[in-house]
């Protein structure tokens, strides 16, 4: 085994309390943003999980662009600085996620770095979520980020972990990948011919079942090495 591929969200680190995501679309007091733009939730979300494959894959530049979007195809007219004040309460809500990376999390990867392992980090993710990324105690531990909107391609695409593989300079059969399982990117992996592990110590996706062995805590891995 020569590396080891994490996914970012809910393996790394966490947006959860309690089980809840609390940061979804912006701060603790603003989940959602569908008031401030004159319509109900419900139309928002179906407008937002619809532009998920183009914000995962860089074509929407940052969350202003996409509210822009959202406003130019529903025919709403809302004043551009609630927009950009929007924009501005997400990036400062998702940056405040880095600010304490668990222990466990970054003893186990600095374990696993120790042991000669490489670490690469594949992420669906929009700009303005991973803003704080790259000063976190996470990045000199992460050989390799292979971030969807940089690269225009997201999970559980196999030409994801592909290019993963190729900037660690090792093929799919030498590497595992953890991640909770979102987006399919356990079946991903595995279709890309790595072996794949679901971490549940943030979040414990029940509905993919048992197809994938469970690490619990991110210790565990090391045993799988």
């Amino acid at each position: 085994m020569k590396a080891v591929l994490f996914d970012l969200f809910e393996t790394l680190i966490t947006e959860r309390e309690n089980g809840i995501n609390i940061r979804d679309f912006g701060t603790p007091d603003c989940h959602c943003p569908a008031d401030q733009l004159g319509i109900h939730k419900a139309l928002f979300e179906e407008e937002w999980v619809v532009r998920r494959p183009d914000r995962m894959n860089g074509v929407f530049p940052d969350y202003y662009t996409v509210l822009k979007d959202i406003c130019l195809n529903l025919h709403l007219s809302v004043d551009d600085a609630i927009l950009r004040s929007l924009d501005e309460k997400r990036v400062l809500a998702k940056r405040t996620t880095y600010e304490h990376i668990e222990e466990r999390v970054l003893v186990a990867v600095r374990e696993l770095k120790n042991k000669g392992l490489k670490i690469g980090l594949i992420s669906n993710c929009s700009p303005e979520e991973i803003d704080g990324l790259f000063s976190c105690q996470l990045t000199d531990l992460i050989d390799e980020m292979v971030l969807s909107f940089q690269v225009g391609v997201s999970k559980p695409h196999k030409e994801i972990y592909e290019i993963a593989c190729e900037r660690l300079q090792v093929i799919p059969a030498e590497c595992i990948f953890v991640g909770d399982g979102g987006a399919s990117e356990l079946i991903g992996a595995t279709n890309a011919g790595i072996k794949a592990f679901r971490a549940t110590w943030f979040y414990n996706r029940t509905d993919i079942g048992e197809a994938f062995l469970q690490v619990q805590n991110p210790m565990h891995i090391l045993n799988l090495i």
